[in-house]
């Protein structure tokens, strides 16, 4: 008995493995994942047989002349930052929701971020939500996260704003031993 205890003690202290089917975006929009976590979830978004994918989750890509950008309907509106949704947008290393707000002056001032394009009639700002290093004590490898929350404005949204995590992550190779 004692060692099924302790068996069953040892396994609850064991992460769970990470499942991009379950991440909840509204995490993901406001920088609540890990970078390397954030990989995995975007990769699993565009890969048709995963589990955490567009199409699993009913979401249904948008027509778009971006380049920068692959952006999708949602089945059902999503509430971030005090708004609703239905439109997400991904660029390379980031995750968007796409606002029906035209001046995102206030937004910004609410989540503590300075347009630095003041007077040009668009918005850019971020803010700087994590900077840290995990180090894999066996390996010695690392990884560096750093997450911020952005919201600009958008020639590919005429009269939206766009709100989410930007997540910049690197390996770091050990040091020799």
């Amino acid at each position: 008995m004692a060692a099924l205890l302790s068996c069953s003690v040892a396994d609850a202290a064991q992460p769970a493995p990470f499942d991009p089917a379950t991440v909840d975006i509204a995490d993901v929009l406001a920088c609540r994942i890990d970078g390397g976590h954030y990989v995995g979830f975007a990769l699993s978004i565009s890969d048709s047989d995963s589990p955490g994918s567009a199409k699993a989750r009913g979401w249904v890509k948008l027509p778009t002349k971006s380049l920068t950008f692959s952006s999708y309907h949602l089945p059902e509106p999503l509430g971030v930052f005090g708004y609703n949704t239905n439109v997400v947008a991904f660029t390379g290393s980031a995750m968007f929701a796409v606002l029906d707000l035209q001046d995102p002056t206030a937004l910004g001032a609410a989540q503590g971020i300075t347009n630095i394009l003041e007077g040009s009639g668009q918005f850019k700002g971020e803010r700087l939500v994590d900077e840290s290093l995990k180090v894999d004590q066996e390996s010695g490898f690392g990884f560096k996260n750093r997450s911020t929350l952005q919201i600009a404005t958008n020639s590919a949204f005429p009269g939206k704003t766009l709100i989410g995590c930007s997540y910049d992550g690197q390996v770091q190779i050990p040091a020799s031993r």
